[in-house]
């Protein structure tokens, strides 16, 4: 064998054994361990259903009935969920804008004129969301919103249906839009011989007479002083670990720092900031950038969704605010029917939503665990007195009250960390922000 055949058989040897390594090369798979795609499937809480998260979280937080002589309503939130839950059941249809066909005044005689039944919200609700728990033949009222929903018992035109407003009033009380549904005239019977008797007879209703504020605006407010009772909760901590399994696209990559009170964990992309002190926590996303406004139908589902892909609903938040220009939607926490306020957020879940997920996210990362009633009941005035306060603070305008209502004050106890205390007061909601309203020197009536 000469020289020359020797190096082409080497050669070939050479070349199929380069395809064979790089064939294997190609092909080859690393036996890594199979990864659990729900191994961040974290829930500090029980979720709530996806098909009751509207029913859950989005509810109003006044009832009036208005009567041929008197008005009465109530805020309790079993009274108002018999009157929701009625609405319910019916079939609704023939939705349709009926906003040109009502001046100012007639809108005002519609919400509060003779047998009206009158559900007043925080703020605006999207017809599209709160419409999952209806019966609502016509499924395309994306762009319909509403604050008050108002289900009309009289009759005049002897039609052989009824009438369901979802109706929006501007803070300036200026600006309305109406939406008008049918329903079939045997369930609004069948719904005043229940709800009307319990509104003039049940002791969870009482009498409210309608307050000027300034100009043209109004407000009911009782018209007698009332005792309400202040409670002290016991709180229990959820575990932060779990909000951080939750909320970081790789916990394992996160880092953890602390100054005092202040607890940070961050990784590339995000920070989260604890306070100890507030038991509060703000999970912050700058990648994330703003959006310019989202549709308020949009803006709710992903926010109510959001907290309760890891279990967020911890105690009874509720539908408080919603600006769907900043991208912001605020839930609040309610005790005994009414909303609770805190100067350290410790009584609201906030969210900023950005062009493709959650920008900011702050929130309490307790949840109250058990109570006792104080010794001392405290009494809140009439709502003339509540006016007459008003008018005697120089600072305030009363061009820019645009709501009033009960609420209680937590304050954590100096005594004991776990130890929350609520304290009813009147509460005003002033240029867009609540205020707690102090009566105590001022009643004079």
């Amino acid at each position: 064998m000469n020289y020359e055949k020797i190096k082409s058989i080497v050669l070939t040897l050479l070349v199929c054994i380069s395809v064979f390594l790089t064939f294997n090369l190609w092909t080859y798979s690393p036996g890594y361990d199979t990864i659990n795609s729900d191994a961040y499937d974290v829930s500090v809480g029980g979720k709530l259903k996806d098909n009751e998260l509207n029913t859950h979280l989005i509810k109003p937080y006044k009832l009036f009935y208005h009567g041929r002589d008197k008005t009465v309503g109530t805020t309790n939130q079993t009274e108002m969920n018999k009157v929701t839950e009625q609405l319910g059941k019916w079939s609704l249809f023939e939705i349709k804008n009926v906003s040109n066909e009502y001046s100012v005044q007639e809108i005002n005689t519609l919400i509060q004129g003779q047998d009206k039944f009158e559900l007043i919200f925080p703020d605006i609700v999207p017809l599209s969301v709160f419409s999952q728990g209806l019966s609502l033949e016509e499924k395309n009222v994306s762009s319909a919103s509403f604050n008050r929903i108002v289900i009309d018992l009289e009759n005049n035109n002897n039609r052989d249906t009824g009438s369901i407003f979802f109706i929006t009033v501007s803070d300036d009380k200026e600006k309305k839009t109406v939406y008008e549904s049918q329903v079939s005239l045997a369930s609004m019977d069948s719904f005043k011989r229940t709800f009307v008797q319990r509104a003039l007879y049940n002791s969870a209703y009482r009498q409210y007479v309608e307050q000027p504020i300034s100009g043209k605006k109004t407000i009911f407010l009782p018209k007698d002083a009332e005792e309400y009772i202040s409670y002290y909760y016991y709180t229990e901590l959820s575990s932060l670990d779990e909000y951080k399994q939750a909320l970081f696209s790789d916990p394992n990559s996160v880092n953890m720092g602390s100054v005092d009170d202040l607890v940070t964990y961050m990784d590339v992309s995000s920070i989260l900031t604890v306070d100890k002190n507030h038991n509060t926590f703000s999970f912050v996303n700058p990648s994330e950038e703003k959006d310019n406004g989202s549709a308020p139908a949009m803006l709710v589902q992903k926010s109510m969704e959001f907290v309760n892909d890891h279990g967020g609903w911890t105690d009874d938040y509720q539908l408080f605010s919603i600006s769907p220009y900043e991208n912001k939607i605020v839930y609040r926490l309610f005790l005994q029917n009414h909303p609770v306020f805190n100067d350290n957020g410790m009584a609201e879940i906030s969210q900023t939503w950005g062009l493709n997920g959650i920008n900011k996210y702050s929130r309490p990362y307790f949840k109250l665990d058990f109570s006792f009633k104080d010794t001392a009941e405290v009494l809140l005035p009439s709502g003339s007195s509540v006016i007459y306060a008003l008018n005697q603070v120089d600072s305030i305008d009363l061009n820019y009250v645009e709501d009033i209502a009960v609420g209680y004050k937590m304050t954590r106890d100096p005594n004991e960390s776990r130890k929350l205390n609520f304290e009813p007061s009147w509460y005003y909601k002033y240029d867009g922000n609540w205020l707690r309203l102090s009566v105590d020197d001022k009643e004079g009536l």
